[in-house]
């Protein structure tokens, strides 16, 4: 659900970069009409919670289970990585990450494929 200044964290693994966009960007038919990506499907969320211009992700060149590894060089990195270490220790190692800024999931689904749902925390 769109709520300000929460952001929502996925960590998964992605074997090429570019297949990152095609799991997370919307797509769009014929007529102009967004449809919902893989990855909202997935994780079941309704595309009008969130705006697509809020969406971040990236795929790194190697595993890692160092928040502070997956998450540099996202927006308010320095905000959201001390407060993930301090509540979280991750156990798997990924190499992606999808934030979705202005949006807290309601973690209807943790897992799906190679994605997890970490968090949602306050940004600010």
């Amino acid at each position: 659900m769109e709520k300000q200044g929460i952001v929502s964290i996925w960590l998964g693994n992605i074997k090429k970069e570019n297949s990152i966009e095609e799991y997370v960007d919307l797509k769009y038919d014929e007529d102009g009409d967004s449809v919902p990506s893989k990855f909202f499907m997935d994780f079941n969320i309704d595309m009008d919670d969130s705006d697509e211009d809020f969406i971040e992700k990236a795929v790194l060149n190697e595993n890692s289970n160092d928040i502070s590894i997956l998450l540099e060089g996202y927006s308010y990195e320095e905000i959201i990585i001390p407060k993930i270490n301090k509540h979280f220790n991750l156990t798997k190692s990924y190499n992606a990450a999808i934030l979705i800024y202005n949006f807290e999931y309601d973690n209807k689904i943790n897992s799906i494929g190679e994605f997890d749902f970490i968090t949602s925390i306050s940004y600010v």
